[in-house]
């Protein structure tokens, strides 16, 4: 391979714009597939053999769309009701508007008699939600269609109403960027890649390979997804892997250019030994990460080995643009590549023998292997010991960013419902026979049905009857009607009366209030007159003063004038005399710089006199207010005389009407007295007929508590009769009666009444420990006895549900994973350095770095030490830790933290076959590497650690657990892992005699010929 790699690097040096080319149109390619058939993602959750996954499957096959599952749309107002009419209207017209976007296949209106039923509404009426179904899965809805429909809602928003999304609308709703976190994670490589590589041109060289690799990547990421089912996760997570590995493996190809240029090899040749030797390195590297990375599909569980194969295509991409693009780069820009180079001091630099910090680090544990390993493994046992505790969890809503509307969403539904109601337990039954109403419901049925034949055989044998009882109680009615009327006429003109009465004390009131303001005005009025002649008096005075202060200024600066115009003069007729001109300029610059201190003097006046002419303009205007005042109040003395003139003349008017009005009103009590009594023997006729009806008033009575008892079974079984059947009854009553259900959703049913859903609340939020074990006890002891008679087959699935699988599937697949990962790596270390106990330590050193990332996880997220500075807000204090984060970090870190052991100890073999004892080679080893590999583990870490800026939680246990993972893998590679083969000695590089025989020889620098016999032959996975 060594040869290949030599041949592609020196093609790539000689013929740098055609391999540019060449991946220009690579990418134009991949982003022109990308533009046409679009990058696909599907978050749907698929979970083989699991009680979520029948759920699926069966409500796909016999009750689609149910399948998708429930997407709310919360309401909510902090004032009022939402069942005030205006909220109500704008509520009914936003779920009308919904129900008619894309793929809704139904939503119910919160506010309608069977949302209220359904218990859509919160008791304070603050709080409702509408649950919207749709035709499509989460993983295929768009995040445009998700916009039109939560923009369907708009009604509601005009009208004041919170409305937030969650479900699948939330999620598609709420995805959150990853700019910021590259951005910051790249700037953080620049500053490490500056100080490494010595130069600013160098040092942008692996962010433009890493970032135009990964750009490619995301779309091959992107584009897969017609192909299997891509979660939106794979590319942040491939981001995170991608970006981190491109730039590491540049980092080791260029230090290992920039070695070979120091020792005077020829530029393109010292390009493709670069090739041939760091990238035979960086592609087993690659490989090894790959392969773990692959590993996470010995899983079965679609999720993570989708999110395995999208890191693996990043580093795939990376590996490809570092050992093709990046040296077509480097040959583009030949010598250039130490432009702007940094100030001396600061520019790396070997050291000499024995001189640098590594060369005496190197030496201390080549001297002291047990101290270094008791303090390597002292150091990382506080941070093991968390681990003992992880508890793998599912992806916590809750903690999720607060400026989301499905954390809204969220926080909405847990105040007005209770935080159940985030994640309610789906169980879907069969049934077979299929559902029946049941014994009861039909007796009740048939006796409703009787009596109502009873009551239509009683109502048409009393016709007559029934007639003569219409005809009096239309004649009453009519009596009573125009009694009312007359009553009413007294009653307006009476109302009339007294509201012109109180209409006229009011205007009297009124007047008093205007005449005594009025004359309130005049008097100040004339306070302000008076003011007004003191302060014209007073600022006349002030401007004698001010003119008597500055008329000596003034007739000062007039005679300095004349004086410069006379100096001037003579000036002009001094005739080149020298002295004479001197004294004369002498003369005219202590006379100009009198009349400059005149004039600042007179300066020091100007503020004042402005002062007064600002003062003198405003008692000015104050005058023409004053006098536009009084013309005003003259005119309003005349309007109030009129008025009270006017006032005097309706007072008798209004008490001649009086007088009017008491006439009527003893007429119109005569009339009423005559009514009351006709009334009296109008009422007596309808009791006697009422008396006739009773009894087929006691039947219908009988007849509607028959029909209510009927409704309300019809209801609890959902508004299906057949929701009445035994079993289902039996299952609601199992489920109500379980410890931590809060309540349950009305039973849905097929057509064909053979599945029925129910929804069961939870006491406790869907992260928490208490609604995963209520998901067993469901399962366990609430639904097997109910199915002993095999009509009923019952399973639990849903959001929350299938995320317990989920953790439940890896937590008995972790060691799986975990175990063919190493027995995948270790026989790549093996064929590698042909030795037994190196592979062994490296994959212990890697378990031991895994493990205590682990537990900086636990303590972070499940404990909640951290939560706060990771910039997450829950009630709990406390973030779950999603399950697949662990099984992710094992197989990503064990494939990166290998680069780093096999940089390490390819230097040792180097050394080793070089002639060098085991102990001294182990110092070599390290002192030639160490720079490198802590460069490279802190870039990396840096860009994972700039991943907790995303708002995701999950994203930011990545974030957190991939950096630490790195930084102590990066560190123990210096530490443990060298003091480890000291330990060992001779024994490190033993391999049995047969094995060596089957095992082939392969090379990590690969076989590239050295250009001079004395180079220092740079390392492996790089430098």
């Amino acid at each position: 391979m060594g040869k290949i790699l030599h041949a592609l690097g020196s093609f790539s040096a000689r013929r740098s714009l055609a391999m540019i080319g060449i991946w220009v149109v690579i990418a134009f390619l991949v982003f022109g597939a990308v533009r046409i058939f679009g990058s696909e993602t599907n978050n749907d959750l698929a979970l083989p053999g699991t009680g979520s996954q029948q759920v699926k499957d069966l409500l796909t096959d016999r009750f689609p769309p149910q399948q998708n599952g429930v997407n709310p749309i919360v309401f909510h107002v902090k004032t009022g009701k939402l069942t005030d009419e205006a909220n109500k209207a704008a509520v009914k017209a936003s779920v009308q508007a919904i129900r008619a976007s894309d793929h809704v296949a139904s939503v119910t209106n919160p506010l309608s008699n069977t949302g209220q039923t359904a218990g859509l509404l919160g008791k304070d009426e603050q709080y409702a939600f509408a649950p919207v179904l749709l035709d499509v899965s989460s993983g295929d809805l768009e995040v445009a269609d998700a916009e039109a429909i939560f923009a369907a809602a708009d009604p509601a928003r005009d009208a004041g109403i919170t409305v937030e999304a969650a479900g699948s609308l939330g999620t598609a709703l709420s995805d959150e960027p990853t700019e910021i976190s590259e951005v910051v994670g790249i700037v953080a490589a620049m500053f490490i890649l500056t100080f490494v590589l010595g130069s600013l041109v160098a040092m942008g060289l692996p962010i433009i390979t890493a970032v135009f690799g990964l750009g490619i990547g995301l779309a091959l990421v992107g584009l897969s997804g017609h192909v299997v089912n891509m979660p939106t996760t794979g590319a942040t997570l491939a981001t995170m892997i991608g970006l981190g590995v491109g730039i590491d493996y540049a980092l080791f190809l260029i230090t290992r250019h920039q070695d070979q240029l120091r020792e005077g090899m020829d530029l393109k040749e010292s390009i493709a030994q670069a090739v041939g030797t760091a990238g035979s390195a960086i592609v087993f590297a690659g490989c090894t990460v790959v392969i773990a990375l692959l590993s996470l599909r010995v899983a079965g569980i679609p999720l993570v080995g989708a999110l395995g194969f999208a890191s693996a295509i990043a580093v795939v991409t990376a590996v490809c643009a570092a050992v093709t693009l990046l040296p077509a780069f480097l040959g583009l820009l030949g010598h250039r590549i130490h432009k702007l180079a940094l100030p001396a001091f600061m520019h790396p630099h070997r050291e000499k023998s024995g001189a640098g910090m590594w060369e005496r680090w190197a030496g201390f544990v080549a001297r002291h292997p047990i101290g270094v390993t008791i303090g390597s493994l002292a150091f990382l046992a506080p941070l093991i010991i968390p681990v003992f505790s992880l508890e793998l969890g599912q992806e916590d809503v809750g903690a999720s960013d607060p400026a989301t509307t499905e954390r809204k969403a969220y926080d909405l539904i847990t105040a007005g419902f209770g935080v159940g109601y985030n994640g309610p337990l789906q169980v879907a039954s069969k049934l077979d026979p299929i559902a029946a109403p049941s014994a009861e419901y039909t007796d009740k049925y048939n006796q409703a049905m009787a009596l109502k034949d009873e009551l239509d055989k009683a109502q048409t044998e009393l016709p007559k009857q029934q007639q003569e009882l219409e005809d009096q109680q239309a004649q009453l009615e009519k009596e009573q009607a125009k009694l009312e009327r007359q009553k009413q006429s007294l009653e307006r003109q009476q109302a009339e009366l007294e509201r012109r009465e109180a209409s006229l004390n009011a205007q009297a009131a009124a007047l008093s209030n205007q005449a005594a303001r009025l004359e309130r005005e005049r008097n100040a009025l004339r306070r302000q007159e008076s003011q007004l002649r003191s302060k014209k008096a007073k600022l006349r005075r002030e401007v004698r003063a001010l003119t008597q202060q500055t008329r000596p200024l003034t007739r000062k600066l007039i005679r300095l004038r004349g004086e410069e115009r006379r100096l001037e003069r003579r000036l002009e007729l001094a005739d080149g005399d020298p002295v004479l001109e001197a004294e004369i300029r002498a003369r005219l610059a202590r006379v100009r710089d009198e009349q400059q201190q005149v004039r600042n003097e007179l300066r020091t006046y100007e503020p004042q006199a402005k002062k007064l002419a600002k003062q003198a303009r405003a008692l000015r205007a104050q005058e023409q207010r004053l006098r536009r005042e009084a013309a005003a109040l003259a005119r309003q003395a005349a309007e109030l005389e009129r008025q009270k003139a006017s006032l005097e003349r309706q007072a008798q008017e209004l008490e001649r009407q009086a007088n009017n009005l008491r006439r009527q009103a003893n007429q119109l009590q005569k009339q009423a007295n005559q009514l009351q009594r006709e009334g009296d023997q109008l009422q007596q006729q309808a009791d006697e007929l009422k008396a006739e009806q009773k009894q087929a008033q006691q039947e219908q009575k009988e007849a509607e508590q028959l029909q209510d008892e009927l409704t309300d079974m019809v209801t609890a079984a959902g508004g299906d009769p057949r929701g009445t059947d035994p079993r289902i009854v039996g299952l609601q009553t199992a489920l109500l009666d379980t410890s931590g259900v809060v309540s349950l959703t009305l039973p849905q049913m097929n057509t064909d009444g053979d599945v029925v859903i129910i929804s069961a609340v939870p006491k406790t939020s869907p992260a928490s420990n208490d609604t995963a074990d209520l998901v067993a006890t469901v399962r366990d002891d609430v639904i097997p006895p109910l199915e002993d008679d095999g009509t009923l087959t019952s399973y639990v699935g849903g959001y929350t549900a299938s995320y317990v699988d989920l953790a439940s599937l890896i937590s008995a697949r972790l060691l799986l994973v975990i175990g063919t990962v190493i027995l995948l790596g270790v026989p790549l270390l093996m064929l590698a350095f042909r030795s037994l106990l190196v592979p062994l330590q490296a994959a212990i050193t890697n378990i031991l770095s895994a493990a205590a990332a682990f537990g900086v996880l636990t303590a972070t997220f499940q404990w909640g030490w951290g939560v706060n500075l990771v910039g997450l807000d829950t009630a709990s204090g406390s973030v779950p830790i999603a399950s697949y984060v662990p099984l992710m970090m094992f197989a990503g870190l064990f494939g990166l933290s290998m680069d780093y052991e096999v940089f390490l100890v390819s230097h040792i073999q180097k050394h080793h076959a070089e002639g060098e004892a085991a102990r001294r080679a182990v110092a070599s080893g390290l002192a030639a590497s160490a720079r490198i590999t802590t460069a490279a583990a802190l870039i990396m870490a840096s860009v994972f650690a700039s991943f907790i800026l995303n708002g995701d939680p999950t994203i930011k246990q990545f974030g957190v657990g991939l950096s630490v993972a790195v930084l102590l893998a990066g560190l123990l590679v210096v530490t443990l892992a060298p003091a480890v083969l000291v330990l060992f000695g001779e024994a490190a590089w033993w391999l049995p005699k047969w094995l060596d025989r089957i095992l082939p020889h392969i090379s990590i620098e690969g076989d590239a010929a050295p250009a001079k016999k004395d180079v220092d032959v740079a390392p492996t996975v790089a430098e």
